[in-house]
């Protein structure tokens, strides 16, 4: 069999070269389309804050200020060189409480895909949890979404997935929760798998129940939460909280999926999970304790708990 040569006239070259430049871009663009969301921005305030992103989609690093004033915080956006006040859905000024033993929590995520990430914020009113989300429709942050949840979560972020929120309360020694799904400038309610072991909650649960029955509980440690692996310096984390001598309170928690399978389901989440402290010598002694988990999925577990705590700090 003879090998054919194909020799390429000059005028043909000209103009493969742009053709296959034209097919890169528009793959990246397609790509850019469908699978773009920007990275994720998780931030605990407890003084006045600057965080920076691009909130217009217009490709330029906008400014979020927070400002503390008394006990309230109060927020602005500026873009270019306009100025936006963050106006809560009730007309208020106040995006949330200040406490020193309760952090207010910023999340600036893109779950719409669009390039324009939304804002949302955890924080407190009064003695209850707050979460609201503002999104920005092209004249102003518009508050779309408030409740009094102390839990909330974000799946399907690292695969090509529609972006699910989650949102839910932990009471007692149960998590509730509900599922989302950003749509046409809309929270839309998504059904939302019943699992024990969903995103780790059962295991979450033996852990805060665990936490605030310290320094008591600190012989029941529920071992079937954690994974063999936990180093000895993760585990010096309940011992340090132990001495302190405190009773814990939970106040709020974010989660994150980290890592997803081949199929979209999740195996390795993050968790933040925030505790006041009252000090069992002084009760007008509180501080705020955050304790950042990582959870794994273990298929292989003997129990219900099939995501282990494999990193604490």
């Amino acid at each position: 069999m003879k090998l054919r040569v194909i020799f390429l006239r000059k005028k043909h070259i000209l103009f493969i070269i742009p053709l296959i430049v034209f097919i890169l871009m528009m793959v990246f663009l397609i790509y850019r389309h469908y699978f773009y969301i920007t990275s994720p921005t998780f931030s605990n305030i407890s003084k006045d804050t600057i965080l920076k992103a691009d909130f217009n989609g217009d490709g330029i690093n906008d400014a979020l200020y927070i400002k503390q004033s008394g006990n309230k915080y109060l927020g602005k956006i500026k873009i270019k060189d306009k100025i936006f006040d963050l106006i809560t859905d009730d007309n208020q000024s106040t995006i949330s409480n200040y406490y020193p033993y309760w952090p207010l929590r910023i999340t600036i995520m893109d779950v719409s895909r669009n390039r324009i990430p939304e804002i949302f914020i955890q924080g407190s009113l009064g003695k209850n949890s707050l979460q609201r989300v503002f999104a920005f429709n092209g004249t102003k942050f518009e508050n779309i979404f408030s409740n009094s949840n102390n839990i909330l979560g974000f799946i399907d972020c690292t695969n090509n997935r529609t972006p699910k929120i989650i949102t839910g309360k932990f009471d007692g020694y149960n998590m509730s929760l509900t599922n989302y799904i950003f749509l046409n400038y809309k929270f839309k309610n998504y059904n939302l798998e019943d699992n024990p072991s969903f995103i780790g909650k059962d295991t979450i649960c033996s852990f805060i129940n665990f936490i605030q029955g310290l320094p008591s509980s600190k012989s029941y440690v529920p071992n079937n939460i954690f994974s063999p692996n936990l180093s000895n310096e993760d585990t010096y984390l309940i011992d340090k909280l132990a001495k302190e001598n405190n009773t814990y309170v939970f106040q709020d928690a974010l989660f994150m999926e980290k890592k997803c399978d081949k199929k979209g389901n999740s195996y390795e989440i993050s968790w933040s999970l925030n505790f006041k402290g009252f000090s069992n010598s002084d009760s007008s002694i509180m501080k705020n304790y955050t304790i950042n988990l990582i959870l794994v999925y273990d298929k292989n577990s003997s129990n219900s708990n099939y995501f282990k705590i494999i990193s604490m700090y």
